[in-house]
């Protein structure tokens, strides 16, 4: 008798709340959620009837059809969700997983044509076009999601990135700098509009943007390190050490910013300095990176006239990605040793380095060629020579 009157009064309240919601909003999900709980209450009845009391399989159908599936009504409906909306999603998701997207897309377009305002839908729509790469009805369904849920952050990045993606880069400027004038702690919106005007060539910009950043995060790695990047690229090299040795200290495993240090330490040919940056790198587990190590620690040999020692650096570096003999064969401290050099077939080589960094590595190996032809105008005069060889 316990169960029956502890279940009547469970019903009791959720029905109590359920008709005064059908009153008050006329609702028509809300007889369906009656209309369940009477189903559970006449399973109830019928045991009543005849003096059973109904087993646990039983006892969960009841409360299924009485109390959860009303209940879930009542949730989806306050959070403004109507359950054949969700039914249609849910339509649409098993079309999605199943790779039939334009069934998928029919179906949510119904959806929203009958509830406009369902952020699911919307949200499952711009996921969609995404996927069958409609990148402007993408772009409108995420400017929709933001017009819904102005306070969901993850909106504005996805939209901003899009927005980049289809070359609307003014566009994603924009819209990130007045998402972080309400959210200047979003770290996620600080990077990605670093990036963009870093890309842009906008460097004392994207500086603003990671310095605010640092505000917020002042233990964040990736904001030291696009520091000492955009410093790199200001050629402000005493501003980019300083961030790229307080990104190690954070980081404290060898990467391209500890690279970037040895670089800029042959810039200033601080070559002891710049040797102990390279052999830090030789010890990670990225073979593009361990191969730009090697090879700049056997110029660093050549520099010192260590010719033995360069070429068992050099090769190691051609055994890790067989590519780096471009740098090679463009660079003159080679010269004397290029026929020792043994060349390799090209390989898949494992790499992290994105193209932003790579081109960073370029861009400092080009400014101590620069350096070296101002300091020693033979070295340009060695570099046109094995240019024109290159030509013959």
């Amino acid at each position: 008798m316990i169960h029956i009157i502890i279940f009547s009064i469970i019903v009791l309240i959720v029905f109590g709340i359920t008709f005064f919601k059908l009153i008050k909003e006329n609702n028509s999900n809300y007889i369906w959620a009656l209309v369940t709980e009477f189903v559970g209450i006449f399973i109830d009845f019928i045991f009543i009837l005849n003096g059973k009391t109904p087993n646990f399989i039983v006892l969960i159908i009841m409360y299924l059809f009485s109390v959860i599936v009303p209940l879930i009504v009542l949730i989806l409906e306050r959070n403004g969700i109507n359950l054949l909306e969700v039914l249609k999603i849910i339509k649409a998701i098993k079309y999605y997983k199943r790779e039939h997207y334009e069934l998928a897309k029919k179906e949510l377009l119904i959806n929203i044509e009958k509830y406009p305002n369902s952020y699911m839908s919307h949200k499952k729509l711009a996921e969609l076009y995404e996927k069958m790469n409609e990148k402007e009805k993408a772009e409108y369904e995420y400017g929709k999601l933001i017009e819904l849920k102005p306070k969901n952050k993850t909106n504005y990045i996805k939209l901003a990135k899009l927005y980049r993606e289809n070359s609307k880069d003014n566009l994603a400027i924009n819209l990130l700098e007045e998402f972080l004038k309400a959210n200047p702690d979003y770290l996620d919106a600080s990077l990605l509009l670093g990036d963009i005007l870093y890309s842009k060539e906008l460097f004392k910009e994207a500086i603003l943007i990671y310095q605010e950043g640092l505000k917020h995060h002042p233990g964040e790695y990736i904001l030291y390190y696009s520091m000492g990047m955009t410093y790199t690229r200001l050629n402000d090299f005493s501003n980019a050490m300083e961030y790229y040795k307080k990104a190690a200290t954070i980081n404290g495993i060898a990467n391209v910013a500890t690279l970037n240090m040895g670089q800029i330490s042959l810039i200033f040919k601080e070559y002891g300095e710049a040797e102990r940056y390279f052999m830090e790198c030789t010890n990670c587990d990225d073979e593009r990176l361990q191969a730009e190590a090697y090879y700049y620690v056997a110029k660093i040999k050549l520099i010192n006239n260590q010719k033995d020692l360069a070429v068992q650096y050099a090769n190691i570096a051609i055994e890790l990605n067989p590519e780096i003999i471009k740098n090679i064969e463009k660079d003159a401290y080679f010269t004397a040793i290029m026929g020792k050099i043994k060349l390799k077939e090209n390989k898949t080589v494992k790499t992290n380095i994105n193209e932003k960094e790579q081109n960073l590595i370029k861009y400092l190996n080009r400014t101590y060629s620069i350096v070296e032809k101002l300091i020693d105008p033979k070295i340009e005069k060695k570099d046109i020579q094995i240019e024109n060889d290159r030509e013959i």
